[in-house]
């Protein structure tokens, strides 16, 4: 069986790229685990992030919203969505596609190795 997967994304300006990312998770996520869980991390956006993520969470349960009252930074961002994730394997991804989240089975097949 495989692990439980909870994604953090910590988020900063990206209202153009949440829907498209969200949308990419899903598809790899559903084929790799039946549990899993998306972290989104808005680090005070200043543009229409939180609205984005708020409307993605109330379409989908799988997905975490937490709003930063002040920007802290893209490590205090993840550090704050590690801490909230609740599945066995936690990964990070940035909010721009400088990794796909297509290369997420690679790296869980690494993981399997050993």
């Amino acid at each position: 069986m495989s692990p439980s997967i909870s994604v953090v994304v910590p988020v900063y300006n990206s209202e153009q790229t949440l829907e498209t990312l969200c949308h990419r998770l899903v598809s790899v996520l559903l084929n790799l685990t039946e549990k899993y869980e998306i972290i989104f991390v808005n680090d005070a956006s200043l543009d229409g992030s939180w609205q984005k993520i708020q409307k993605l969470v109330a379409h989908d349960s799988s997905i975490v919203a937490i709003n930063l009252m002040k920007n802290f930074g893209q490590h205090n961002a993840l550090l704050c969505g590690i801490r909230k994730a609740r599945n066995e394997l936690v990964i990070t991804l940035d909010d721009d596609f400088q990794n796909p989240p297509e290369e997420i089975p690679q790296m869980v097949a690494k993981l399997n190795e050993g």
